[in-house]
């Protein structure tokens, strides 16, 4: 009988497998050459840069410790991120194609701004002590590439620094009760965020979909594209605006069958949501008044100020959904107060899931296509469009050429560059993909592509074109 009941018992699990971060190496090395040298240089990477991960730190000493080792790593040890290579070697991330001119090495964790002070605890965003009201903002890690607002940026940002603190909260909760294992999981985040293994597998996409769903990985994901996300997505709606295409805001009366859905693809958490939700606000209210030119409304507007569950899904006949393959990311875009489903871009019902929401649909993709540049994607796009229901698929992309470009021209389908392409050659970062039989872009059916020089962006420079023109368009700007 017992040899029976040792038989029904199921077998011990392996405990989880951890990535080993590329760190462990010169990090070990170094303290193999420290304790066999003599002299002021005999401490070892714990004592000089702070408590490790298996200190069981606290988050932001954490995070600190481990930004500080990442310089000391390419400064020092001559261990600069690995060599990373994509299936696709045309994909350049924006800052070597397009910008940003030489910032300097960044700032360290506890170094502020002159004239600034840190509206975030990590001071990714300043608000400047000048008389106009303008901050600096970034959104790497270092702290090297300074972003400029003015008061309406401003107010964004303060806005969704909010938001993140909410987000960030919810996120903690996940991870283990045992501090030292919390500290691991966060150090393990931080080293998939860092390294992108799965570049180095040439599997596809930056990260894995088990690395999507870590806790530790979330909490660096949270912290640092949400800057990047939310930025480049309102810069990317300025310009789909400009071009004559932002939807019409949807009548009072409108039922659920005519209203405006807005659906993000591969949305993760939810960011290009919020940008959507807050710059239509800002779109549709001051329009008639030259929204270009006027911040007041961003200023003064309360919806900033908006506790979770008075936002989101009803707005304006407006519904907003994230579509995306993690199923975990709901736990955040359950707070921002819109849906979430789980979906696969190549699943077979992927149109019907987007279609199912009722109304008139916009898509956005947000940095997804480097999971999905397929024939079979393309083919859903334009299964999308000759549904009649999607008006338009609005895109934010880190690379300068996007394959699926070529494929969806073939089939009919519209493209609309809206960044400049004569300046620095082909620029695929932000595009309108339009149903087949629109206005072609040469028929200069949208006079607002590019954007003029003179255009008063709330959050310029978004994303880096600093290489493209003589001046820094990044500059703050004047909002009057």
């Amino acid at each position: 009988q017992q040899q029976q009941q040792q038989q029904q018992q199921p077998p011990p699990q392996a405990p989880p497998q951890r990535y080993v971060s590329a760190y462990q190496a010169p990090r070990q090395q170094q303290n193999t050459q420290n304790n066999h040298h003599q002299g002021s240089s005999s401490q070892d990477v714990r004592t000089h840069h702070g408590p490790l991960e298996e200190d069981g730190a606290d988050a932001t000493a954490q995070y600190a410790t481990m930004v500080k080792f990442s310089r000391y790593r390419r400064e020092h040890l001559g261990h600069s991120r690995q060599q990373q290579r994509s299936a696709n070697p045309k994909r350049h991330s924006s800052p070597s194609a397009f910008g940003a001119f030489d910032h300097g090495r960044g700032m360290e964790p506890d170094e502020d701004l002159e004239k600034g002070t840190r509206v975030d605890e990590e001071g990714m965003v300043y608000e400047m002590s000048d008389d106009d009201g303008s901050c600096v903002y970034f959104c790497d890690r270092f702290r090297r590439y300074k972003f400029f607002a003015g008061k309406a940026g401003l107010a964004l940002l303060k806005a969704l620094v909010k938001v993140n603190e909410r987000l960030l909260a919810e996120n903690v909760t996940h991870f283990s009760a045992d501090p030292t294992e919390a500290a691991r999981e966060r150090a393990e985040g931080y080293a998939l965020y860092e390294e992108k293994p799965n570049l180095r597998r040439r599997d596809v996409g930056t990260w894995s979909d088990r690395e999507y769903g870590l806790p530790g990985f979330q909490w660096m994901y949270l912290r640092l594209k949400s800057y990047q996300r939310f930025g480049e997505t309102w810069a990317l709606l300025e310009r789909y605006a400009a071009a004559g295409l932002f939807p019409d805001r949807p009548k009072d009366d409108e039922t659920e069958a005519t209203a405006l859905t807005v659906v993000s693809l591969g949305g993760g958490p939810g960011y290009e949501l919020l940008a959507f939700d807050w710059f239509a606000r800002w779109w549709w209210s001051s329009s008639k008044s030259s929204p270009t030119t006027s911040s007041k409304f961003l200023e003064e507007a309360t919806f900033l100020e908006e506790e979770e569950e008075e936002k989101g899904k009803d707005f304006g006949g407006v519904r907003f959904a994230s579509f995306d393959l993690q199923g975990s990311w709901k736990r955040y875009v359950d707070i921002l107060g819109y849906d979430f489903r789980q979906w696969d871009v190549h699943a077979a019902d992927a149109k019907e899931a987007v279609l199912g929401l009722g109304g008139d649909v916009v898509c956005m993709l947000s940095n997804i296509l480097c999971y999905c540049s397929d024939e079979q994607t393309a083919d859903l796009f334009l299964g999308l469009f000759e549904s009649g229901r999607v008006k338009a698929i609005v895109v934010n992309e880190r690379g300068a050429v996007q394959a699926i470009v070529g494929m969806l021209e073939r089939r009919g389908v519209v493209v609309v560059h809206l960044l400049d392409q004569a300046a620095a050659g082909r620029d695929d970062r932000q595009l309108v993909f339009l149903p087949p039989g629109s206005p072609q872009q040469h028929s200069g059916a949208y006079p607002g592509v590019p954007l003029p020089d003179d255009f008063h962006s709330v959050l310029p420079n978004q994303p880096y074109e600093e290489k493209k023109k003589t001046k820094v368009v990044g500059q703050p700007q004047q909002h009057s």
